[in-house]
């Protein structure tokens, strides 16, 4: 829905590294990464819809990974 069919795969690879984060300082650093890559800038509204959830993502980051994997 924000992301063209071609360029799924290449964001999806660099949003994994947001919510595979080990702590919200991390995932805040990787997610900045992000948005300031050629990628981010060239999608603003995934940026954007990010950025909206962002209150809504942190609390996910509190259970250990293995756990992420299934929720």
């Amino acid at each position: 829905r924000f992301v063209s069919y071609g360029q799924r795969k290449a964001i999806a690879a660099a949003l994994k590294t947001v919510y595979t984060a080990p702590t919200v300082d991390a995932a805040t650093e990787a997610f900045e990464e992000f948005a300031n890559s050629t990628l981010g800038q060239s999608n603003p509204t995934t940026v954007i819809a990010w950025r909206n959830a962002w209150e809504r993502f942190i609390p996910f980051l509190a259970f250990p990974p293995e756990l992420r994997r299934i929720i």
